[in-house]
């Protein structure tokens, strides 16, 4: 095929890429593993496409290079100057045809004669997930900008659309058993939507894929032979009909065909697509195939197949990343289910990392920076919501499972800062009806979530600076008394801002616990003072490091 009529993405320019003075650009897929020393991270029009895009590349090195083979090979790349390019040239002349964006038989992640019944073809906004149905939720892009987009950027689209694509009706393709009435009823949102992405990133590109490159020696993940754990562009092309099946490994989860697809156009530009379902998959149980999520225990899916059922732990957009943290260092179990089990299990990539602290195949002193990357959908899975991107900076100190020390401190800072949002709640809510209103009147959750967002630049910088030689308890202490300043703060300006009624207060039906653990009724004044008083010294319990006993005062001591 022709150049001028093909557009091979080993060589043509379409990842988008943030170089480390912040200057953004395009590479190829050669392009960019010969250049990752010098390549701060992979971007996008949205972040996600920088998960699938990273996940893609993963799949591609592994394969190039059929490694690494364990450990200490894994150190040997990460002690060279660059990648084995050798090696990926190598392999990427072997798959070069597979992929060629627009190739007559076997186009990259698409199916050549897709089509359907009436030969519909769709408009852009099915797979631009800026302007989901038509409304820019995310961008400003115009309606003008959806009728033709470049070939580059229509390659980062179908990599998204794999991963990311909503869940809903899509169009009935023509082959395809399960269409019924001309359509394609749902199957559920792409593999890595329903996740929540956990992605460790080093000081570039290179050190961002070596660190996310689990050697074939680990137990679980990345499974090269009896379970044939190879990208699409090494098996058969996919015809429209989609396949029910297990994944087969790591790789096979990278690049998961969530969908069907033809891309209508050429190099020139890209005006339509056609969009059907391709393979589904059962979310549960995959936490030995997929290494970046978290997974939590189900309940629920345990009882209905009386198994112990593990489910992808997704983002919640309306939780600071921090405040999850627990769950996702190695070092930290948590609290066990009635069957012995954890109640979550952190990224497998996390352990991996912590795995090569602990073998000093990485310095003690290494900090990578933990992005996490998800998407919230709307009803039914069947819309984006909303689209989840943070950083946490976390030492290898963190992850280590072999000292979990430092990991179980940062769980009790986390629980700190909750402790105190406990109080800061209960004092919000206290002046409220003080001054007149009905309980649980709001006040408390806003007081609440004023506070986490307060304290999650300053746990950020804490985090940031664990290291093998910190003082562990000097640092919760200092964290308390972080905590405490803030938390003073935000309590001064709630007092401030209580209304005159509040002063003088008012009596109150409160129920209590009798001591059959009867509920009882009885009446209660509230003003406040005492809504202070109680603050002061719910907080003193709560964070015990930052109020030395001297500190207390008669009347706290009464309540």
């Amino acid at each position: 095929m022709s150049a001028e009529v093909g557009f091979n993405l080993l060589d043509e320019p379409w990842i988008v890429v943030l170089e480390p003075d912040g200057r953004e650009r395009q590479v190829s897929i050669l392009g960019a593993f010969e250049q990752a020393q010098q390549l701060g991270t992979i971007a996008g029009e949205v972040p996600t496409q920088a998960f699938a895009i990273t996940r893609l590349l993963l799949a591609f090195l592994h394969r190039a290079i059929d490694g690494p083979q364990d450990q200490d090979e894994w150190e040997q790349l990460w002690e060279a100057d660059e990648l084995p390019l050798e090696q990926i040239r190598e392999y990427a002349q072997r798959v070069r045809s597979r992929f060629d964006l627009f190739h007559p038989d076997t186009p990259f992640f698409q199916v050549a004669d897709l089509r359907t019944e009436k030969d519909k073809v769709s408009g852009l906004e099915k797979i631009v997930a800026d302007v989901p149905n038509g409304e820019p939720y995310f961008t400003t892009r115009s309606a003008a900008s959806l009728r033709c987009i470049e070939a580059a950027e229509a390659a980062r689209w179908l990599v998204h659309v794999h991963a990311f694509d909503p869940s809903g009706i899509k169009s009935g393709a023509v082959g395809d058993p399960r269409v019924k009435r001309g359509k394609g009823y749902p199957i559920g949102p792409g593999w890595s939507g329903q996740i929540g992405g956990v992605l460790p990133q080093g000081r570039n590109l290179r050190e961002t894929l070596l660190l996310n490159l689990i050697s074939y020696d680990v137990e679980s993940y990345v499974r090269i032979g009896e379970r044939d754990d190879v990208p699409p562009w090494e098996r058969d092309p996919d015809g429209p009909e989609g396949r029910e099946r297990p994944p087969r490994g790591a790789i096979d989860l990278y690049t998961w065909q969530t969908r069907r697809v033809r891309l209508v156009g050429d190099r020139n530009g890209v005006t339509g697509v056609v969009l059907a379902n391709g393979d589904p998959i059962q979310p549960r149980n995959q936490h030995d195939c997929d290494p970046h999520t978290t997974w939590r225990y189900s309940d629920p899916q345990s009882k209905k197949l009386k198994t112990t059922v593990y489910m992808p732990q997704t983002h919640d957009p309306n939780r600071a990343v921090w405040r999850g943290l627990p769950a996702m260092l190695p070092s930290i179990y948590g609290r066990r289910i009635s069957r012995g089990e954890p109640e979550h299990l952190a990224p497998g990539v996390l352990q991996w990392i912590g795995d090569l602290a602990s073998e000093e195949h990485l310095p003690e002193d290494y900090v990578p920076r933990v992005r996490v990357l998800g998407v919230e959908y709307g009803a039914q899975s069947a819309t984006y919501s909303e689209i989840i991107d943070d950083v946490l900076p976390l030492s290898v100190v963190l992850l280590r499972q072999d000292r979990p020390a430092a990991g179980q401190a940062a769980k009790e800072a986390v629980s700190d800062a909750e402790k105190a949002g406990t109080a800061i709640w209960s004092l919000a809510e206290n002046l409220a009806q003080a001054g007149g209103a009905e309980p649980r009147s709001g006040a408390g959750d806003r007081a609440r979530e004023q506070l986490y967002a307060a304290l999650e630049a300053p746990y950020r910088d804490w985090l940031a600076e664990f290291g093998p030689d910190r003082d562990l308890l000097g640092a919760r202490a200092e964290w308390q008394q972080t905590v405490k300043s803030a938390a003073y703060a935000i309590a001064g300006e709630l007092v401030e801002a209580a209304p005159p009624a509040a002063w003088s207060g008012r009596t109150i039906k409160k129920q209590t616990d009798g001591k059959k653990r009867e509920r009882a009724t009885e009446e209660q004044v509230i003003n406040v003072a005492l809504a202070n008083l109680w603050f002061r010294a719910a907080l003193r319990k709560a964070l015990p490091l930052a109020h030395p006993s001297s500190e207390s005062t008669a009347q706290e001591a009464a309540v």
